[in-house]
């Protein structure tokens, strides 16, 4: 799965870098878990590729940290709607990155 990510990132990059940079998705989800990327360039992409600190990550997520009274407010449900709708342009993109 991860090479196909990064293939899809080699093709089309910038429009995945257009979902993480969008402002509403930032404040949301701050951007990539940074979750110890690799030092040097993955295997088959050079080091001065255009999305190389994409393609240096080992995984792709995003996090969004929900308080106890949060959850508890009447309107949490709604939270959760804006929050699928904010993170569905990832999701898709990343779907169509392992499937294709």
């Amino acid at each position: 799965m991860l090479k196909s990510i990064r293939d899809a990132i080699d093709y089309n990059g910038d429009e995945f870098q257009k979902i993480l940079d969008k402002k509403s998705f930032k404040k949301r989800f701050g951007g990539l878990i940074d979750d110890n990327p690799l030092k040097t360039s993955p295997k088959g992409y050079p080091s001065d590729h255009k999305h190389i600190e994409l393609l240096n990550h080992k995984s792709f997520a995003v996090t969004q940290q929900v308080t106890q009274k949060e959850v508890m407010q009447a309107d949490f449900q709604d939270k959760v709607i804006e929050t699928y709708k904010e993170i569905l342009p990832f999701r898709r993109y990343l779907n169509k990155a392992v499937t294709v």
